[in-house]
């Protein structure tokens, strides 16, 4: 019963905060980054909430579980590094006056200003969508757990109240997504600590922990194959140091350019608060990954091997429900859930842009020059992350991998096809869409293909490799990019022609609007 009052609590606060937010909709701006004006407070909560996703709140325990501290060498040492170049990166994409909406605007205003159908924007979004919609498929599979567990229901079953959530929580776009991340922040934590306290105090404390993690040889599921004694506390675990290397580099570098994080550098007021969200986010998070380590390697403690029929990603939720008093127990679920729901929400946001904002807009050759016309795209936009996130739910009914492993293999894709274009494209004025379109092409496809012939290079290094070559053989054969793909930014004032491009491709004449445009006719 206390799961069932604890859960729906939480819930009615979703509904309640959701519809509150989409009042807060006035402009397209305001649904797809919040309108550039997102403060430090609910930033940090938004950032923090899409870290956590059920990638980190599950599988990262999972991970661990298995493989002992090899997870913290690929994984969490991975992430940490990723959110410790973001505020680099946050300051230089939010350094605009006039930023831009998307990622795959991003890539056009940076390397396709004049297009009026932009390529660069088509490829961008397709390649974006296919890795987000996976993302959020992953959400819902960690969300039916979670649920299943709680409700006794089916997961097949469970799986489709993620749908009732959607609902409400699509109505106010990216203001919704920040409000309700707040809250799940917060809900995230909590139920991490109390989890860790119930895991050492079941477990007589860390010596024990490390004592049990530095013998055992139980295998991960009943019946199956004995460990090697020892090897649970190797930084390489079992695996080789080819997928290792892949796996810290895919979860470091990839996730530091994920299209998401770049969505997310926009919303803030300016290039300083920007840097700052992410400085703040990432002293945060040492709060939560300690515990989670602790649930993690405490758990091989307190469940030598796991029943067979049951993966990894339900140990967080099987530890709490034998081990945690109830009300305990219930709030440390409502935080995956909490995971899941913010997680699934940003990812569907992005999605659904990409769909309708940098997809039909660019095949249209529209752009948005009303009131009227924001309206109808933020009414679009609703619709099509429902309908996407109907498709995610009916997906993972029969989930097909593993949740950490999921988000590693779409930050590595991501990582390689646009790290140099993103990374070079703030820093470098000379980088060009030559080099662009090389470096995507040639780092998404040598990524792909290293990972399916399981090289003995790692996948990641294979990529982001051909990536710089085919990225400085393109920018170096070719002419210099034009002042208006870069001048935006690199200079705090710009020319009148890079303002008059920047206003084309941002096109708006909402007088609400925040961003000011002065001087642009």
């Amino acid at each position: 019963m206390a799961y069932i009052i604890v859960f729906g609590l939480y819930f009615g606060f979703i509904i309640i905060s959701s519809i509150k937010s989409s009042k807060q909709v006035e402009t397209l701006s305001d649904f797809t980054t919040g309108g550039h004006r997102m403060g430090l407070f609910l930033g940090v909560g938004t950032s923090i909430a899409t870290w956590l996703s059920v990638a980190s709140v599950m599988g990262v325990p999972g991970n661990l579980y298995t493989t002992g501290f090899a997870a913290i060498t690929g994984w969490v040492s991975g992430w940490f590094l990723a959110t410790a170049l973001m505020p680099i990166m946050a300051y230089k994409v939010r350094f605009p006056k006039i930023p831009t909406r998307s990622f795959p605007e991003f890539m056009r205003l940076r390397y396709d200003p004049f297009a009026k159908n932009s390529k660069m924007q088509l490829l961008v979004a397709v390649l974006m969508i296919i890795g987000y919609f996976v993302f959020a498929h992953l959400q819902v599979v960690g969300f039916g757990i979670v649920f299943s567990t709680v409700t006794g229901l089916q997961y097949e079953i469970a799986i489709f109240f993620f749908l009732a959530i959607l609902i409400f929580t699509s109505m106010g776009g990216f203001w919704s997504v920040a409000a309700t991340d707040t809250l799940n922040a917060i809900m995230i934590f909590i139920g991490v600590v109390v989890a860790a306290f119930v895991v050492l105090q079941n477990t007589g404390g860390i010596g024990n922990i490390m004592q049990t993690i530095s013998t055992t040889t139980a295998p991960t599921f009943v019946g199956g194959e004995a460990k090697e004694a020892g090897i649970m506390i190797s930084p390489a675990g079992t695996f080789g140091a080819s997928a290792l290397i892949s796996i810290f580099l895919s979860n470091s570098l990839g996730a530091a350019v994920a299209p998401h994080w770049i969505t997310r550098f926009m919303a803030p007021k300016n290039a300083k608060a920007a840097a700052l969200q992410m400085t703040i986010t990432l002293v945060l998070l040492v709060g939560i990954f300690v515990p989670l380590i602790i649930i993690g390697l405490g758990s091989k403690a307190l469940l030598p091997s796991l029943p067979v029929g049951k993966t990894t990603d339900y140990l967080f939720p099987m530890l709490i429900t034998q081990y945690a008093p109830p009300i305990i127990g219930a709030i440390a679920l409502a935080g995956i859930s909490a995971a899941a729901v913010s997680t699934a929400n940003s990812m569907l946001l992005i999605c659904g842009t990409g769909v309708v904002y940098d997809i039909k807009r660019t095949l249209s050759g529209s752009e948005v020059a009303s009131e009227a016309d924001d309206n109808t795209t933020v009414k679009q936009l609703r619709i099509v992350i429902f309908g996407l996130g109907a498709l995610a739910v009916i997906s993972a009914i029969k989930p097909p991998v593993l949740l950490a492993m999921g988000f590693t293999y779409i930050y590595g894709g991501f990582g390689a096809a646009f790290f140099w274009p993103v990374v070079l494209g703030l820093y470098w004025r000379r980088m060009n869409k030559a080099g662009a379109y090389a470096a995507i092409i040639a780092g998404l496809g040598g990524y792909i293909f290293a990972t399916i012939t399981a090289s003995s290079i790692p996948s990641f290094l294979v990529g982001a490799g051909l990536s710089l070559v085919a990225c400085l053989i393109g920018v170096f054969t070719t002419k210099k990019p034009p002042l208006e793909s870069y001048e935006s930014f690199f200079e705090p004032e710009i020319s009148e022609s890079t303002r008059k491009v920047v206003y084309k491709i941002r096109k708006e004449s909402d007088e609400r609007n925040d961003i000011k445009t002065e001087g642009i006719k």
